[in-house]
């Protein structure tokens, strides 16, 4: 008896320890009734002693930058101002006029033609190294006491989603309304300055930076519905603020970060340091809207001002690709329509992919092309990957793929021994002699010798070269 009882005691201290006697679904849904399921790739309960890197990255670790951003100045990210404790993600903001600050100038929000200096703050950025498309995202933390952001946002291709940017306590006096507010935005990035296409402001029932609460998501293509303790408190349609305005059409990244926001006032030494407290962030998925399974690689690609970082250019199908403002899709030669075509009846990430689908021998070579000018990459060596999903009994044994300027046939990748049924990654390694000229592109080709006779569904995903 004194056995049975001492595991019971065990089982129920472990149940709790672990953070699994946390209700498990939404907290706007908890008895689950819309069948969430959670995502593991893009959630984090933050237990432990370091942060799982293979997940998050750091803005700054090891010179990575997504989008360039080092913070908004006075504030500067810096690397040492995360870390795990009490079981929780802690993003600090500090007073430390000794950092090696940039010399680069922020012009990121005032008119001002000198922009502003990099000094005295550091804060900090914590960005999710995988990407998800549609579901209900959802965060327990405690604001920052103090004149900087506390903030829950999302990034994805040319798209910005703010959940909320907190101000935990704004330094100028006479916005204390702050304190309580739940701001937020939709920007769009494929115009110059990331435009704010939709954005509202509401007042809570309580100060943001007193205390732990559940703020939550729910990203549908048709709507936005926030939460606030399980409560519903906002609605946003897309059919009311239009489809030009609604640019919630890809994958998004997370990001939990502080910065300063000068036009609310900034902290001083005796206000810092301040911590955003963060208990949890989870994220859950419907069937049918996945993980888009994306590596810190592209953060990479958008390296810092002084170059770090490498070089990556990624290809998906979800719309058009943007080339310097102006967005150009795949091109498929009408003869190949027929067997080509960009699809949603299967994904690996995202909605969409490159379908390749044939029913006898064809009639000629099949082709889809990239835009003119969407391959940069410099002389060297690089690696060439794909998804590819086959399905069983095709017959296509070979796929070819090409780089335009300066030419070169890439070795065809042998098909036959890939695995039918499932998404299986295809990666070659190759040398560019030289570097990409102005209209360099890639092609997909499928020989008539290399498709076989008695028909094929190849669906091709995430392809990249870095």
């Amino acid at each position: 008896m004194i056995s049975r009882l001492f595991l019971s005691i065990t089982f129920v201290l472990s149940f709790f320890s672990t953070g699994l006697a946390d209700n498990p679904h939404p907290a706007s849904d908890p008895s689950n009734e819309g069948g969430w399921t959670l995502n593991p790739d893009v959630s984090d309960e933050f237990e432990g002693t370091q942060l799982n890197e293979s997940k998050w990255l750091i803005q700054g670790k090891d010179g990575v930058y997504k989008s360039r951003w080092i913070g908004r100045a006075p504030s500067q990210f810096s690397i040492d101002n995360v870390r795990l404790e009490d079981g929780m993600l802690k993003i600090e903001s500090r007073w430390e006029p000794d950092f090696e600050f940039s010399k680069k100038r922020d012009m990121s929000w005032n008119k001002i033609k000198e922009g502003t200096a990099y000094e005295n703050i550091t804060t900090a950025a914590v960005i999710c190294k995988n990407e998800f498309l549609y579901g209900y995202m959802e965060i327990k933390c405690k604001a920052a006491d103090a004149s900087v952001t506390s903030a829950f946002w999302a990034t994805g291709s040319k798209t910005e989603l703010d959940v909320f940017e907190f101000s935990g306590r704004p330094k100028q006096t006479h916005k204390t309304h702050l304190e309580s507010e739940l701001w937020s935005s939709i920007h769009d990035w494929s115009k110059p300055g990331g435009p704010t296409t939709w954005t509202d402001r509401l007042q809570l029932d309580w100060k943001v930076a007193d205390g732990f609460h559940v703020y939550g998501l729910d990203w549908d293509p048709e709507y936005l519905k926030f939460y606030a303790d399980g409560k519903l408190v906002r609605t946003v349609e897309r059919k009311k603020i239009g489809d030009e305005a609604w640019v919630l059409t890809g994958p998004i990244s997370i990001w939990v970060d502080s910065e300063t926001f000068p036009w609310h006032g900034i902290p001083e030494k005796d206000d810092l340091p301040a911590d955003y407290e963060i208990e949890y962030i989870r994220v859950w998925q419907k069937e049918g809207l996945k993980v888009r399974p994306r590596d810190m690689a592209s953060a990479q690609a958008e390296a810092n001002g002084d170059g770090t970082g490498s070089n990556e250019v990624l290809f998906d199908f979800e719309g058009p690709i943007d080339l310097g403002g102006k967005k150009q899709d795949w091109w498929i030669a009408p003869d190949s329509r027929p067997y080509f075509s960009i699809t949603k009846a299967k994904a690996s990430g995202g909605t969409k992919s490159l379908q390749f689908k044939h029913s006898g021998e064809l009639s000629g070579q099949s082709t889809a092309f990239a835009p003119f000018g969407s391959m940069k990459l410099d002389s060297g060596q690089h690696v060439l990957s794909m998804k590819v999903w086959i399905a069983p009994d095709s017959s296509i044994k070979k796929l070819n793929v090409i780089l335009e300027d300066p030419w070169l046939n890439l070795k065809p990748f042998d098909l036959t021994e890939v695995a039918t049924g499932e998404w299986v990654t295809l990666r070659q390694t190759f040398k560019r002699r030289e570097p990409s000229g102005s209209k360099d592109r890639l092609r997909i080709v499928v020989a008539m010798e290399d498709a076989g006779e008695k028909g094929s569904t190849l669906y091709i995903d995430d392809m990249s070269i870095e």
